[in-house]
């Protein structure tokens, strides 16, 4: 039996190809086969959105799309093109998300004075807390305040357990059993540390377990984008 001669593998290859690539472009530009792209499962607060509504399609054909990463790769194009669908930003997250009582804003985190905390943590971008398509709520752990609050002096402490004490004990895991920190429940901290959710609750809820705070909530997120 004769063996195929360059020419002959060539074309094999590309009949082999093609397919691969008309499914890859379906896959990345057709909304009903966006599913199949998950990464993981959704927050149980998000099992309703719509993909589209937090992952935006990119500018352009799939032909310019591919066009103008051939163009960047030669150095003949100075910013990238995201091909089928843009990142993910916190533009997506805040149109549901945003509201008037926000504790952090992620908008106060670039201002100088955070130029330090924010190496510490990404605080400038929901993303930098927050991912989907995972099974955590959050990505950061229970001592993430000290990024912001190691120098915490208060004049009238209220806690029985005051909050230099913590903070020179290095208790950070603390923090979170008594302040919400997006500040969106109702309850108010507790005046005894002992009154405090414990740290392994804590855990356990950023870790997308049940929610310990006091409901309802002061401002219910959007559903849905229309």
């Amino acid at each position: 039996m004769r063996s195929p001669t360059a020419r002959q593998i060539r074309i094999a290859a590309v009949f082999a190809f093609v397919p691969l690539l008309v499914a890859a472009g379906v896959v990345l530009t057709d909304r009903k086969a966006m599913p199949i792209m998950s990464h993981g499962p959704l927050q149980a607060g998000h099992s309703d959105v719509r993909c589209e509504s937090c992952h935006v399609p990119s500018a352009g054909t799939v032909r310019q799309q591919l066009q103008a990463k051939v163009r960047f790769g030669l150095g003949m194009r100075d910013t990238r093109v995201d091909f089928g669908y843009g990142a993910v930003t916190s533009k997506a997250c805040l149109q549901c998300h945003e509201r008037p009582n926000e504790r952090h804003p992620i908008f106060r985190f670039h201002e100088p004075r955070f130029e330090k905390a924010v190496t510490q943590v990404e605080a400038t971008s929901c993303l930098g807390c927050h991912a989907e398509h995972t099974t955590h709520r959050t990505t950061v752990d229970l001592v993430f305040c000290q990024a912001c609050h190691d120098d915490l002096a208060l004049k009238s402490d209220p806690l029985d357990v005051d909050h230099a004490t913590l903070i020179a004990d290095r208790r950070w895991q603390t923090c979170l059993g008594c302040h919400d920190f997006h500040g969106n429940h109702s309850a108010h901290p507790p005046k005894a540390l002992e009154e405090a959710f414990a740290p392994l609750e804590i855990e356990a809820y950023l870790r997308a377990g049940p929610s310990p705070y006091a409901l309802p909530k002061n401002f219910e997120a959007k559903e849905d984008l229309p």
